[in-house]
Order: structure tokens, then C-alpha cells, then sequence
């Protein structure tokens, strides 16, 4: 018999779902990875399959992802998204209100878990300017409160990053310092997991992040990175926050 409530977990989103900043030989892993291997150990035969795609808004996960997802059926879900939302010089939270609550309610509606999740103050070790970090700590704040107050609003579980000791510990970042690296993609598999393990009132183990390697070093990550990220986008994204 099942110890967990959960057969199907469906991962839709953006780049920290997809797993970048957590590279392995065989490809990304990824907090919803390391998620869905704790789960197994108590569910064997649980369906997992992740969808998310780096660069996305809200409204791009919504048109390209939420169909596929609600045809898989899952039973646990999550709504993790709003990163490329707010580094844009459009940045409304209005709107980004309006396209989370369509994305939660939408997940909400099949029957599903939706797992969300509020920011971490990556600021602390984001290598930008004053006036950026300004900038962009404003808006994460502001889409914290969005999310906060989607979640009460479809009374979805959350994960309240804001404030853990971790969020702003630069070991939890992968060497581009916008992304968590191995570490921080198991701090956040783990903050889940605890959070399930409430739901299920059974313990969702996993490994403890500072105990062993728990994913590529430095190098890895930087030769994964430099593969996949040119001098050109990471300017545009400088220049795209300080718009704001």
C-alpha cells in the first residue's frame, strides 16, 4: 500500500524547474528531480514527467504547458513560476496576479496538489549593481505578495522562501548566481518535501545537502553554463533589470 497520497506528479514551469543550475552527465536535474526521487521511495510506481522550459513568463507556461498538464492528470502539481515575469521593464503585478490565479485555478480544478512557492532574497549574492538589486528586491516582493495572496486564494500549500537562512547563502547558487546550483536545487526539493510530509503525515526523506557531494562542483557547472548562456544574454538581462 501507498504511504503518499500522490500517483502522478506533473512538474510544469520555468528555468528553475526545468533544473538549470543543477547539471548532470546525462543532463539537468533539478529540485522537481530530486523531488520525485523522494517520493518514489514511498511510492514506486508514481508517474513523473517535467515539462518546464527556461525563459518563460507565466502567460508562455500557461499557452505552452498547461494543456499538456491537465492531459497527463496529475494528482500533485505545481505553480512555481514569475522570474521572467518580474526582470522584465513591463513588470505589472496586476497582470501577474491575473495569469498566476488562470494558471493555479486552472490546476486547482482537476483535483491536483498545486505546490507554490514565494522568493528567496537572491540579491544578496546576484552580481549586479545597487541600483539593480534595488530594483529587483522591490519586485520580488511585490510578486511574493502576488503569490501569497494566489495561494489563499485556491488554498494551495506554499513553501515560504522568503527569509530562510539558505535563500541568501551564495553555496545555494550555481555559478551564474541567478540560478540555485546542486545544493540549492535539494534545499528546495527538501523545503517541498517537508511540506508534503504534512499533507501525507508520512516523512519524505532526502539527502541532507551538507552531507556528501550532492551534485557537480564549480567546474561542471561553469562549463555546463558557458555552453548554454552567452555574454549577450546574460547583458540583456542586466540591462532589463535596471529598466525597472
Amino acid at each position: 500500500m501507498s504511504q503518499i497520497p500522490w500517483r502522478r506528479f506533473i512538474a510544469i514551469g520555468d528555468s528553475l524547474t526545468e533544473g538549470v543550475g543543477d547539471p548532470t552527465p546525462v543532463g539537468l536535474r533539478g529540485w522537481a528531480d530530486r523531488l520525485a526521487d523522494g517520493l518514489k521511495l514511498l511510492e514506486p510506481e508514481l508517474i513523473y514527467a517535467n515539462l518546464a522550459r527556461r525563459g518563460l513568463t507565466t502567460r508562455e507556461v500557461i499557452d505552452t504547458q498547461l494543456a499538456r498538464a491537465i492531459e497527463l492528470k496529475p494528482d500533485l502539481t505545481m505553480a512555481t513560476v514569475g522570474m521572467n515575469d518580474l526582470i522584465r521593464p513591463t513588470f505589472d503585478e496586476s497582470v501577474y496576479e491575473t495569469d498566476l490565479d488562470e494558471l493555479v485555478g486552472a490546476l486547482s480544478a482537476t483535483g491536483a496538489t498545486v505546490m507554490m512557492g514565494t522568493y528567496g532574497d537572491i540579491t544578496k549574492v546576484l552580481r549586479v549593481s545597487a541600483r539593480v538589486k534595488i530594483s529587483l528586491e522591490e519586485r520580488m516582493l511585490r510578486a511574493n505578495e502576488v503569490i501569497r495572496l494566489v495561494a489563499a486564494r485556491h488554498e494551495a500549500p506554499m513553501v515560504e522562501a522568503r527569509g530562510m537562512p539558505d535563500s541568501s547563502d551564495a553555496r545555494s547558487y550555481s555559478v551564474d548566481r541567478l540560478h540555485p546550483g546542486p545544493r540549492g536545487h535539494l534545499l528546495i526539493a527538501r523545503a517541498y518535501a517537508d511540506l508534503l510530509s504534512g499533507i501525507a503525515g508520512t516523512k519524505i526523506e532526502l539527502p541532507d545537502p551538507d552531507e556528501g557531494r550532492v551534485g557537480a562542483g564549480k567546474f561542471t557547472q561553469a562549463r555546463w553554463i558557458a555552453r548554454q548562456v552567452t555574454p549577450g544574454q546574460i547583458a540583456r538581462y542586466v540591462v532589463r533589470s535596471r529598466l525597472g
